[in-house]
């Protein structure tokens, strides 16, 4: 039998840009009493922009490329330091999401990124998870969430 939603549970969704994290609560009085655990509905308690993901590197840079030797190398670099530390900041605030829950994790993290963040994630929060999906499902809408991790 597939392993589908229950109360307590963690869904997070991740991609370079944001983080969101929903808690499973019960739908009915039956699931409220642990009699039908599964009739949930997904409550968002963490919602985070990562705001160096939507700037633009002139932004953040202010000599343009070609103005000094290596300009496009360092522009590069830069490039690659910002998704480094973005990484690696996904990878801390699902470790802390796992650490505050003791629900079961749900995790969606677009393939590019995904091998890199769970070399970052702890091995208490690689535990917790239950499924993990290589998409990017930040801006899928809750009901459509459930379903889809319900029938993956």
């Amino acid at each position: 039998m597939p392993k589908k939603i229950k109360v307590g549970d963690l869904v997070i969704t991740a991609s370079l840009g944001e983080l969101k994290v929903y808690e499973a609560k019960p739908r009915t009085l039956e699931a409220e009493a642990g009699l039908k655990e599964h009739e949930v509905k997904l409550d968002l308690v963490t919602a985070k922009d990562y705001i160096n993901a939507h700037k633009k590197i002139k932004d953040i840079v202010t000599d343009e490329a070609g103005r000094f030797k290596g300009g496009i190398a360092e522009e590069h670099n830069l490039e690659l330091e910002i998704k480094k530390r973005l990484i690696e900041e996904i990878a801390n605030d699902i470790n802390a999401a796992a650490k505050r829950s003791e629900g079961r994790l749900f995790v969606a993290i677009p393939e590019p990124i995904e091998n890199e963040v769970d070399a970052l994630l702890e091995s208490s929060t690689k535990a917790k998870i239950v499924k993990l999906l290589k998409k990017d499902y930040v801006k899928t809408e809750k009901e459509a969430l459930l379903q889809t991790f319900n029938e993956a």
